[in-house]
């Protein structure tokens, strides 16, 4: 009888011993999944940090910058101006894109001011199917663009009446709608005579882009100037 009583104990001894086991490989297993859950969310949250960063700083900062001498053209008295050419050159990254749908061009020249005069990248008058590239030419031979079948095209100075509007000429251009690295653009505004900017007019011009912080110019018109050329600001 006590030979049966003590196998009995001990067999209920190793019965518990066994669910003993059982509950604590129950809880490994949980703890393993839940510290898996939390390594996960951390990682998670990290690249998401990440990712907010690199927006911020995307959109605090803008890949265009000034690349040179804006220059501005005088009519035949020198009494006002015309035409404004802004070089530009991508900076930071290997490209920009200057869809005219994804670029807006804030224009204010003295009491005026436009919304947004942007109208695309300059195409060439002969083919209109292919990005002008002004390498080598003049201002003149291209900065009075004209309405296209489906884009502006280059036209020389006082071939026609220039209105108020900014095109982007690209030098070195590879033949597509954005300003690479390796290229150079132009961005040309031109003025309707009757919003010429005069002299000691103050013009601002921003070029915001999609998901950037915008370029921002500012520069005045001259006191006094030559007449029919072309004049830094």
């Amino acid at each position: 009888m006590k030979k049966n009583i003590k196998r009995f104990l001990r067999n209920k001894r190793a019965i518990i011993g066994l669910e003993a086991a059982i509950i604590l490989i129950a809880f490994v297993i949980i703890a393993a999944v839940f510290s898996f859950m939390v390594v996960n969310q951390g990682l998670f949250a990290t690249e998401r940090g990440k990712t907010v960063i690199q927006e911020g700083l995307k959109q605090a900062s803008t890949p265009l910058s000034l690349d040179g001498t804006i220059f501005a053209r005088t009519n035949d008295e020198g009494s006002n101006v015309t035409v404004i050419v802004m070089p530009l050159r991508a900076f930071g990254v290997q490209y920009v894109a200057m869809w005219r749908n994804q670029t807006v061009v804030t224009l204010k020249v003295g009491e005026q001011a436009w919304a947004n005069v942007y109208l695309g990248v300059l195409y060439d008058n002969v083919t209109e199917t292919v990005t002008y590239d002004p390498t080598g030419a003049k201002y003149d031979d291209f900065v009075c663009f004209t309405e296209g079948t489906d884009d502006y095209v280059n036209g020389a100075y006082g071939t026609g009446p220039t209105l108020t509007g900014a095109v982007l000429a690209i030098s070195n251009s590879n033949g597509d709608e954005s300003l690479d690295a390796a290229e150079k653009g132009f961005l040309i505004i031109t003025l309707n005579t009757t919003d010429a900017a005069l002299v000691r007019a103050h013009i601002t011009v921003e070029v915001r882009l999609e998901k950037t912080a915008p370029l921002s110019l500012e520069f005045t018109i001259p006191e006094s100037m030559p007449r029919d050329t072309y004049v830094p600001v």
